[in-house]
């Protein structure tokens, strides 16, 4: 697969795409303009093959055996809603309208956008996006196929800004207060979600603006007053600038100066030599996400780890109906996204770490559908041997 990459002078205003050239909507003409900018492998001309207006420009692939997929970066407003249209249309070097296009929006907007077509003729992308970063990453061109694309018009790009921006406000988190002593206060928080993208919290204690965070989910209060009761609410914020309405209130009163209650040893029990607590535990840490009853921030050395699970076990790779993925269809998932079926990409590891119990099924299953592969291939081994005897 050969990737040609384009770099167009863009300029942010009501029409984000503004030069005159022969895929500008603002002032078409016969000219290239900033177009010529083009880098990779394909040549660069005019041409009056155009389905708006009168010109379009013509990209001709120089690269035999490969198909070109063009790509172009907008400089964009964060939280400000965008038109991109992108026209254009293939042909294979047969001189044969190839079709099957598509268009992806790939960097700078919360979800993938990927919009494949099969009609012929000239593919037409239309879609509003809004972005979550400054730059937006557009790539346009041919779906992958064993034959080559030889030329692509294209003869319309354009990138606008929607009037009004972004407007809805973050969804409503919820609080909850995991711990206290006599001086502080761990409150945490979940739930709030957004068309573009949570970036931030503000914490009230009793009405009053206590603190105004970034995208995290937990915050410790501190420097209150020993026997003294709490009230607690949270709003989500946005890029834009848009507030959630107010939490659920969380009341909490701190412990008395003498060190009892929740910060105290009181808290554990012993029954038979074993020491027991109904709370969280959090080491390292002053918090424990919601849904956890422990939290280590550090190192956990052992010489054994059992993991109980509810859920399935990949016994059903081996079952009469299972639909086993063919090694064509691996082969397609891990070019277009970059990792195999089911398993998560490097990106939400990073973001989300793993579950033991739950990686170690989907291992499981990789490997009982390989074992599978393994004995359809034989078996077609073992046919071919046996026709040529």
């Amino acid at each position: 697969m050969a990737i040609c990459l384009m770099s167009l002078s863009l300029a942010h205003s009501q029409e984000l795409y503004t030069e005159s050239s022969a895929i500008s909507t603002v002032s078409e003409s016969n000219n290239l303009g900033s177009v010529s900018s083009f880098s990779g492998t394909p040549t660069i001309s005019v041409s009056n093959e155009s389905d708006t207006g009168s010109h379009s420009v013509l990209l001709t692939n120089t690269n035999n055996n490969a198909y070109g997929r063009y790509r172009l970066q907008v400089a964009v407003t964060s939280g400000e809603q965008i038109r991109v249209i992108i026209k254009f249309k293939t042909e294979n070097e047969a001189g044969t309208d190839y079709g099957n296009g598509f268009v992806w929006i790939e960097e700078g907007i919360p979800t993938n956008t990927w919009a494949p077509s099969s009609q012929t003729g000239w593919q037409v992308f239309d879609e509003v996006v809004t972005p979550n970063a400054n730059t937006i990453g557009i790539t346009f061109g041919p779906t992958q196929s064993a034959t080559s694309v030889d030329k692509i018009w294209v003869d319309e790009v354009s990138v606008t800004t929607i009037s009004g921006g972004d407007t809805q406000p973050p969804s409503t988190p919820t609080l909850s207060s995991s711990a206290n002593t006599d001086t502080t206060a761990d409150l945490s928080w979940s739930g709030a979600t957004d068309n573009i993208g949570v970036t931030g919290y503000k914490i009230f204690k009793d009405g009053a603006l206590e603190t105004t965070l970034g995208n995290v989910n937990t915050y410790q209060v501190t420097g209150l007053t020993a026997s003294t009761a709490y009230n607690f609410t949270a709003t989500a914020l946005d890029a834009a600038g848009n507030e959630s309405a107010a939490s659920n209130s969380v009341s909490v009163t701190t412990d008395s100066s003498s060190g009892g209650g929740s910060s105290g040893g009181s808290v554990w029990s012993e029954s038979n030599s074993v020491a027991s607590y109904t709370g969280d535990v959090a080491i390292g840490t002053s918090s424990v996400p919601t849904g956890y009853k422990m939290a280590i921030d550090g190192k956990l050395i052992t010489e054994e780890v059992k993991v109980q699970l509810s859920g399935n076990w990949p016994d059903y790779v081996f079952k009469e109906d299972y639909d086993l993925p063919t090694l064509e269809e691996i082969q397609k998932h891990i070019k277009e996204k970059g990792h195999l079926p089911n398993i998560p990409s490097a990106k939400e590891v990073k973001v989300n770490g793993i579950e033991l119990g739950e990686m170690n099924k989907l291992l499981l299953e990789k490997i009982e559908q390989m074992m599978l592969l393994m004995i359809q291939q034989e078996k077609r081994i073992q046919l071919l041997e046996n026709q040529k005897k």
